[in-house]
């Protein structure tokens, strides 16, 4: 079996191949950048070399000079046929490729981009996973135990006072003290909401509790600043299947969007963090969600497929 490629580097894979082939070949100093993007780690040639086995249908599609002049000589031939548009790795393989990769379907419950699910769990506690979302179960006689595999989960806590109950993310444990609250991962980061009660949150060496109406972002480097959310609106948006977005980051709303969509989602997402978005997005529509927000930001929305879309800033001159 060939080694598990991450994927947020199948991902990157896809976002050089689509910058690559929009509009005219590179320029010196982006052929340049690519270069070092391949040199940089064996697993981004090998996220090219993979993802061009699933591209066959599009092999007579034009293929870009940067890209050829960057790919090694060997491995140019198999190369030249459809990598303009390389990304199309969700037409044939991104969605199930990542489920395989991030465990999805050996996970203990997992929804697709086009799923909700409500689960009762063995102790009595509730968990509700959004779209594109994955956790693992540990319940024993000491403990309980949710890991967050991907996605957003909402969860009612069953009281114990024998067991406590966490969830567990890359970036740090989140224990309830107390019984209702969110946890989403957006990109490199977990986020908690507030909605009834209290947890205790450790990250990185540090603690924190976070009460009702209350909301904390967190990664590899710790603990973010507490904000206010307001937890009556998050739960109605919830229940209604609205992504709801107050002061937020467009990067961290596509990302949001991106789980409730097939395919891949491609954006920027540095050159869109400057961008606040306060919106309410129909979660089941991901196009209405797209046009919305492209009628009052400064973006432009592509397709190349039914399976892949960029999102990036319009051009001045636009």
């Amino acid at each position: 079996m060939k080694p598990a490629i991450a994927p947020q580097v199948l991902r990157q894979a896809a976002e050089w191949l689509v910058r690559l082939d929009h509009g005219s070949d590179a320029d010196a100093q982006t052929e340049q950048q690519f270069r070092a993007w391949l040199a940089a780690d064996p697993q981004h040639h090998e996220a090219i070399t993979r993802l061009q086995g699933h591209i066959a249908p599009l092999q007579e599609l034009p293929a870009r000079a940067a890209l050829r002049r960057a790919q090694p000589p060997r491995r140019r031939a198999s190369g030249v046929k459809g990598l303009a548009l390389l990304a199309v790795l969700g037409l044939t393989a991104a969605p199930g490729y990542q489920y395989w990769q991030d465990g999805y379907l050996l996970a203990d419950h997992s929804t697709d981009s086009r799923q909700w699910r409500h689960e009762y769990l063995a102790d009595g506690s509730q968990l509700q996973l959004d779209s594109s979302s994955a956790v693992d179960l540990d319940f024993d006689s000491a403990q309980r135990r949710v890991r967050l595999l991907e996605g957003e989960i909402l969860i009612d806590v069953a009281k114990d006072a024998h067991r406590p109950f966490y969830v567990d993310t890359p970036h740090g444990t989140i224990r309830a003290l107390g019984t209702r609250f969110i946890v989403e991962r957006i990109g490199d980061a977990t986020q908690v909401s507030m909605l009834e009660s209290s947890t205790r949150i450790d990250s990185v060496g540090r603690s924190l509790t976070l009460n009702p109406g209350q909301r904390v972002r967190f990664d590899a480097q710790g603990l973010g600043a507490v904000s206010q959310v307001d937890g009556t609106a998050l739960q109605a948006a919830w229940s209604a299947h609205q992504l709801l977005a107050h002061d937020q980051s467009l990067a961290d709303v596509l990302a949001r969007v991106a789980r409730h969509r097939p395919g891949l989602l491609i954006f920027d997402r540095q050159a869109l963090q400057a961008l606040r978005v306060t919106v309410m997005l129909p979660a089941d529509d991901s196009d209405r969600a797209l046009r919305l927000l492209a009628r009052t930001l400064p973006i432009e929305v592509k397709s190349y497929s039914p399976w892949i879309t960029r999102v990036s800033l319009k051009r001045e001159s636009e």
